[in-house]
């Protein structure tokens, strides 16, 4: 998408808007370590009339999952299902547009989540949409309540949407914005200049929500390892003699059109593709190694690649070793099961998420949006009998696949040597919580055997679960960058950095710094006049001429936020709200009071209504506020003219 394309956003940060506040921190947990418990005790505790938007992995999958949850503990009477289908909010109050939910904000006082899922329409339309309205709304304003931004798989989600992050962290109603993730790197930028993702803030979960680190994990040095690195690819291949050529059935339940690739990759693949042929053949080749009982229950997973294609193949080559297995693919289809046919032992459908959820009471469908207990449900009628779990996207993030009563896996299959490390670490969903489980489960809980073609597989794991254990741990509560998460020298604060910590340490008389004026009904003269006795008050002079937005032949008056003097609409001043005390004005030795008048329209068509704005700031008189100002404020051009000085709408001094 064009910058010309995204709208109302401003894609590079102005001189005045270099001072500005972050108001985003993350949570950083490795997978199944409770960042979902930990975002729904962030809810709460919150004992203001805050509103909080939940962000969730746009699957159905893991949004069910977390919406299960959220509903348990927050109350279906105070959730906003913002979404396009009614079905899916249960109990729950239910929005289709930005009008719908301000609707029911009005009408139920007591909502507390809006949870919708990480759609892109969501991200940037939707919710800037929301953010908009709530400004322009008279009611909301007044009772002071802001949004509370939660980023679910954070690692995927603002990566892929950073300038619509930004236009977040700018939004006046926005309090503060969370993400959670277990492999967090690709959050931070590289770039000193990029003041919102250079430089980010870690939770420390234990002293801000009074959540105590469960010691009841497994992770991944848990694990059995198996490498086979010491066989030749070529001779896996070839031993296993998978076709080239992708099969009929397979071709169908992928829904893959003739226009698709007809055959598996091999060594020449695109992007994350991963050469097929080498995964289903390593499968193929290691599957009668496992020795898996063909009649008592065990429980094993055995992620695919990213095209459907593999997900499916998958489900053939384990009932074509298996017969009595159930089959678990978790991807864009859904939840479904896969049996062999008693006579042919060829793999036919047997049943699928919705069709599970149709036939369960409403207490139970709650229950069901976990995965973990879905996979439970369908395998009940051959419960005895091997189970695998295969897929790649819905595997692959927020997706619970073990719970107390299905234990953990016996057997983990990884052959994605082609990942990075990030995301290598994502598909770890054989990884664990089990502080809530009986002793009786917590004595139940194997070794799983990990079997990896590769080493450098098994080494990424282990050392990406270190560095997310030193992020959560060793910079809990601290800002940091990635060159220091790195391991590498601090770098120096740059001379904005110093300058935005020392203005910032100055203490404010007053913590409300903008007063509005509306203009409306030919009443221009009154609300002048109260204006300019408010500018007085603050600064000892009425409003000067050069300070005054300029009235042009087009009857409007034109002032500047962030480049030249226009015509601006009411949106563009509202948000600057969230700017520094110091953004917009010429700071000067001695000087404590500063005011500065901006006058803004709803509508840029009609000139007889507008509101005027005045930022005012009054600085607390000391010693060290006149140091700062001192080191940071303008020096006057003649000995004892400081306090002669003026500011004008352009933020030059006259």
């Amino acid at each position: 998408m064009s910058a010309d394309a995204i709208p109302n956003i401003v894609l590079h940060m102005s001189e005045e808007e270099e001072d500005f506040d972050s108001k985003l921190s993350l949570v950083v947990r490795k997978p199944q370590e409770g960042k979902t418990f930990i975002c729904i005790s962030n809810i709460t505790s919150d004992k203001t009339r805050n509103i909080h938007i939940v962000l969730t992995m746009n699957t159905l999958a893991s949004g069910m999952q977390f919406f299960g949850r959220m509903e348990e503990q927050v109350g279906s009477s105070r959730i906003i299902v913002f979404n396009s289908k009614k079905s899916t909010a249960g109990n729950c109050l239910h929005a289709k547009t930005v009008i719908d939910v301000f609707e029911l904000l009005r009408e139920h006082r007591d909502v507390k989540v809006i949870v919708c899922c990480a759609h892109e329409k969501r991200i940037r339309n939707s919710i800037p949409q929301v953010f908009s309205s709530a400004v322009d709304s008279v009611s909301f304003m007044e009772e002071r309540r802001k949004f509370v931004v939660h980023i679910d798989e954070a690692h995927k989600y603002i990566p892929e949407n950073r300038e619509y992050v930004r236009k977040f962290n700018a939004s006046r109603v926005v309090a503060s914005i969370t993400g959670y993730s277990g492999s967090p790197d690709e959050i931070w930028s590289r770039k000193t200049d990029d003041q919102l993702f250079h430089r980010i803030q870690i939770t420390d979960v234990e002293r801000e929500l009074n959540l105590i680190r469960s010691p009841d994990y497994f992770g991944v040095n848990n694990c059995n390892f198996r490498v086979y690195d010491d066989i030749p690819t070529e001779e896996i291949i070839r031993v296993s003699g998978v076709d080239a050529t992708i099969p009929a059935v397979v071709f169908e339940r992928a829904n893959m059109t003739a226009r698709n690739r007809a055959d598996w990759y091999g060594p020449k693949f695109y992007f994350d593709l991963g050469n097929e042929m080498l995964y289903l053949s390593f499968i193929k080749f290691i599957l009668p190694q496992l020795q898996v009982a063909h009649d008592q229950f065990s429980y094993h997973f055995v992620p695919a690649y990213m095209r459907k294609a593999t997900h499916y193949q998958t489900v053939d080559l384990l009932l074509e070793q298996y017969p009595t297995a159930n089959v678990i693919v978790i991807n864009g289809n859904g939840t479904e099961l896969y049996r062999a046919r008693a006579t042919t032992n060829t793999s036919m459908w047997v049943t699928n998420g919705i069709q599970v959820m149709q036939g369960a009471t409403a207490a139970e469908q709650k229950k069901l949006l976990e995965p973990s207990y879905m996979i439970q449900k369908m395998i009940e009628p051959t419960r005895n009998c091997p189970t695998f779990v295969t897929g790649l996207t819905c595997v692959g993030m927020s997706v619970t696949l073990i719970n107390e009563n299905l234990g953990n896996f016996d057997n983990v299959i990884m052959a994605h040597q082609h990942f990075g490390e990030d995301k290598l670490y994502q598909l770890c969903r054989f990884l664990f919580n089990f502080m809530t489980w009986s002793a009786a489960g917590k004595e139940k809980i194997k070794k799983t055997n990990f079997h990896s073609l590769t080493k450098s597989v098994v080494d990424t794991c282990l050392q990406y679960e270190q560095h997310v254990e030193r992020l959560s741990t060793d910079f809990a509560g601290k800002s940091c960058t990635l060159r220091e998460i790195d391991g590498l020298e601090p770098e120096e604060p740059t001379e904005r950095e110093k300058k935005r910590e020392a203005l910032g340490s100055i203490q404010l008389v007053t913590a409300d710094t903008w007063k509005k004026f509306k203009v409306y009904d030919g009443n221009d003269e009154e609300i002048w006049a109260r204006a300019n006795d408010f500018y007085k008050s603050i600064r000892g002079k009425v409003i000067p001429g050069n300070s005054m937005p300029e009235k042009k032949d087009d009857g409007f008056f034109h002032c500047s936020t962030t480049g030249h003097a226009n015509k601006q609409r009411n949106d563009a001043i509202k948000n600057m709200a969230s700017h520094s005390w110091w953004s917009t004005f010429q700071l000067f030795p001695n000087r404590t009071e500063y005011a500065r008048v901006f006058v803004g329209y709803d509508d840029l068509e009609d000139n007889t209504e507008y509101t005027i704005y005045i930022k005012n700031v009054q600085l607390e008189k000391t010693d060290h506020t006149r140091a700062v100002l001192a080191e940071y404020g303008k020096k006057p051009k003649k000995e004892g003219d400081s306090s002669s000085q003026e500011v004008s709408d352009s933020g030059e001094d006259a």
